[in-house]
């Protein structure tokens, strides 16, 4: 026989309290996730038409192609960048480039990158960059960290999530190689289904090939740094 006592039906209502409020937190939860993630839309639809950087300086050639654009044009120094530009590097070149939040991204000869997503709202302390890399040397040197900041660098094999302010690679569509120079730096495999992912600190570096998880943090040989330093020095 059921029981329907004040005392049950008052136990069952406060059951019933606990998971409205329970749905409310939820559903409040839903709506800050979702009216963030349309903040940063909006913010990067406007910005998709505006320069987020220049050419700060450029040794030799380089090209751009733009979003929409079949052709490639030569680079020169001021020259505006936006999203999705696509630069290259020809024989004996290398470029650098200074994003709007101050971030320094330097690319060796030889060298392809993709300006894949940048969005910089210091009035919201949003800022939000990836660059792809399909092959070459780079350098990049982080000024500036808002509060809710992401910014990742992509290769074939690799994704460097990055958490401090310098850092150079060696990319070929084969492997990746990282070093970090001041800061942190967390490398993932581009492949999720690839475990494994570490965080490097001043001085460790680490290699991505094939299909295998980036390599345990080891120091590097001077010789090994230098010779992507002096690849990606520029002015």
């Amino acid at each position: 026989m059921r029981d329907n006592t004040p005392k049950t039906m008052w136990a069952r209502g406060e059951a019933d309290d606990t998971d409205k409020q329970q749905a409310v937190h939820t559903t409040g939860l839903m709506v800050l996730t979702m009216a963030s993630l349309l903040l940063w839309s909006v913010i990067a639809s406007a910005q998709q038409q505006e320069p987020i950087g220049q050419v700060a300086a450029l040794q030799g050639q380089a090209t751009v192609q733009h979003a929409g654009s079949a052709q490639a044009v030569p680079l020169s120094s001021q020259h505006p960048v936006y999203r999705e530009d696509v630069i290259q590097t020809l024989e004996a070149s290398k470029i650098k480039l200074v994003l709007l939040d101050g971030t320094e991204l330097t690319l060796g000869e030889h060298g392809t990158m993709t300006l894949s997503k940048f969005v910089y709202a210091p009035q919201h302390k949003m800022h939000q960059g990836v660059v792809s890399i399909a092959s070459g040397l780079f350098r990049a040197v982080a000024r500036k960290v808002l509060p809710q900041t992401l910014f990742e660098m992509r290769t074939s094999t690799a994704v460097a999530a990055v958490r401090g302010t310098q850092w150079l690679c060696e990319v070929t569509p084969e492997a990746t190689a990282i070093v970090v120079l001041q800061g942190e730096v967390a490398v993932a495999h581009t492949h999720r289904s690839i475990r494994g992912k570490v965080v490097l600190t001043p001085g460790q570096g680490t290699d991505v090939r094939g299909n295998r998880p980036p390599t345990a943090p080891k120091k590097w040989a001077e010789e090994r740094v230098s010779r992507l330093l002096q690849a990606t020095e520029l002015p």
